[in-house]
């Protein structure tokens, strides 16, 4: 018997709108560790997936500011990064987050 195999959803930014419903869930998924959970947990709504998985990663960066000198520049722009991100998702923009947000499309495929 043949098996079925699923083909991955590969997803583009042009597939991911802004849904007036989830506004506070796409500012939520701004907080990195929050963002991490909806990613997995909301299944319909691929802004709030894609807007969690960007700030997974931003949080991975937000990890390596414990490090001397390299966390001195990214600690702040982390924090701005995540107040831009809530303020930009709740006026019903999606911020795409520089070279991350390429990242984050590969990684909402994978899951």
């Amino acid at each position: 018997m043949a098996e079925e195999k699923k083909a991955k959803k590969i997803f583009t930014l042009e597939e991911i709108k802004y849904n007036e419903k989830n506004q506070w869930m796409g500012v939520l998924a701004c907080i990195p560790i929050v963002g991490l959970i909806l990613m997995f947990v909301e299944k319909d709504d691929n802004f709030v997936r894609y807007m969690g998985a960007q700030y997974t990663l931003v949080g991975i960066l937000q990890f390596f500011s414990w490090v001397p000198v390299i966390g001195w520049l990214l600690a702040p722009l982390t924090i701005v990064l995540i107040i831009v991100g809530m303020v930009k998702a709740y006026k019903g923009e999606r911020f795409d987050v520089p070279v991350l947000s390429g990242w984050a499309l590969k990684l909402l495929s994978a899951i």
